[in-house]
C-alpha cells in the first residue's frame, strides 16, 4: 500500500504508556452545553474528567445556542481552572454528508461548515463527525460526496486556531460509510491528505466491525491496520464505550464500562497499548444522568491503576 502524508500531531502526546511513571490518562465524557459552556467545566469537574465532550447545537440538529465573548471568556478561565486537556465537538448525528438527497445533503454542509466555525470561536481541539450514509447505490457514490462536503471547509482548518475534523469509525451496519478503515483512507485520499483531517476511534463501533478488543492480538492488528490505512498521526481521539452485542454483529449499542461483551479485559489490552492509552479518551455509556459518568471515569482509571499495579 502507498505511503501517505503525516500531519503534525498537536496533541502532544508523549511517554510510552507503560510501567510506573507513565502520565495519567486524558479521559472526559459527553457533556450538555445547554447552560453555558463555562457549567459544562463545572459538571467535569464533578466527574473528575479532564477531557470534554459536546454537541454544538441540539443534537437533532436545531439551531446552535448564541455564546457571546463574556461567556467563552469565563469559559476559557474555568476549562484552565479545572483542567481540562482536551475538548472535542460531536457534529450533530442527524448530519449525512453522504446522502444522496438534496436537503439532506445541503443542510450537513452547512452544519459542517458553522459547527466547525463553532468549535475555533470556543477553542475546542477538534470536531468529530460520522462520515455518513449513502443509502442506496454504490458506497464508492457516499464516499465521493462526503468528500465534496468536506473540501469547501479545508481552508477554514487553515486558519489559526481551527480544529481538527475527526471521520469516526464506524460500526458498518446498513449502508454507513466507516465500518472499513478502507473507506476513512479513500475519503482522506479524496481530499488530498490535508493535515487537520483525521480520525476518531470508537472501541464499540470497532468491536461492532469485527476487532475484538479481548484478543491482544487483535488489538495490535488493529493498531497496524490504522496505522497503514490513514497513519497513526492522524488519530487524535478514542470514543471508549463497551458493547451490548458481541464482535462482529454490525450493531451499534453501547454498554457501561466492564458491562458488555468487551468487558474488562478487552478495556485491559486497550489500556495495555502505549498508542491507544496515549489518546484522549471520550466516554459515550449510556447513563441516567451526567453525574453518573463519575462512576464510569472512576472505573477505567482504576483498571488502569491495577494494570500498573502489576508491571
Amino acid at each position: 500500500m502507498d505511503t501517505h502524508p503525516a500531519p503534525s500531531d498537536p496533541a502532544g502526546r508523549t511517554g510510552d504508556g507503560a510501567g510506573d511513571g507513565r502520565p495519567p490518562l486524558v479521559v472526559g465524557c459527553h457533556l450538555s452545553v445547554a447552560k453555558g459552556f463555562p457549567a459544562a467545566a463545572d459538571m467535569a469537574a464533578r466527574v473528575e474528567a479532564n477531557a470534554l465532550q459536546f454537541f454544538p447545537r441540539n443534537p437533532r440538529g436545531g439551531a446552535q445556542r448564541q455564546v457571546d465573548e463574556a461567556e467563552r471568556d469565563r469559559w476559557f478561565r474555568r476549562r484552565e481552572e479545572v483542567g481540562l486537556r482536551y475538548v472535542i465537538a460531536h457534529i450533530p448525528y442527524t448530519v449525512n454528508l453522504a446522502s444522496p438527497k438534496t436537503e439532506a445533503y445541503e443542510f450537513a454542509r452547512r452544519v459542517l461548515r458553522e459547527d466547525l466555525e463553532r468549535c475555533r470561536w470556543v477553542g475546542a481541539d477538534a470536531a468529530v463527525t460520522h462520515p455518513g450514509s449513502y443509502v442506496e447505490g454504490d458506497p464508492a457514490d457516499g464516499i465521493r460526496r462526503i468528500v465534496a462536503a468536506i473540501e469547501p471547509v479545508l481552508p477554514l482548518l487553515e486558519e489559526p486556531g481551527a480544529p481538527w475534523l475527526l471521520l469516526e469509525t464506524m460500526s458498518g451496519q446498513g449502508s454507513e460509510v466507516g465500518g472499513r478503515l478502507e473507506e476513512l483512507r479513500a475519503i482522506l485520499e479524496g481530499l488530498g491528505w490535508p493535515a487537520r483531517v483525521g480520525v476518531c476511534l470508537d472501541t464499540c463501533h470497532l468491536f461492532a466491525a469485527g476487532y475484538d478488543w479481548r484478543d491482544p492480538a487483535a488489538v495490535e492488528r488493529l493498531v497496524e491496520d490504522v496505522d497503514r490505512a490513514v497513519g497513526w498521526e492522524r488519530v487524535q481521539a478514542l470514543h471508549v464505550n463497551d458493547s451490548k452485542f458481541p464482535c462482529g454483529a454490525r450493531r451499534d449499542r453501547h454498554e457501561k464500562m466492564g458491562q458488555g461483551a468487551i468487558g474488562r479485559a478487552g478495556f485491559a489490552n486497550l489500556l495495555r497499548h502505549a498508542k491507544l492509552r496515549a489518546l484522549p479518551m471520550l466516554l459515550e455509556t449510556p447513563i441516567d444522568g451526567e453525574l453518573d459518568y463519575a462512576t464510569e471515569i472512576r472505573w477505567l482509571r482504576d483498571l488502569d491503576r491495577a494494570l500498573a499495579a502489576e508491571t
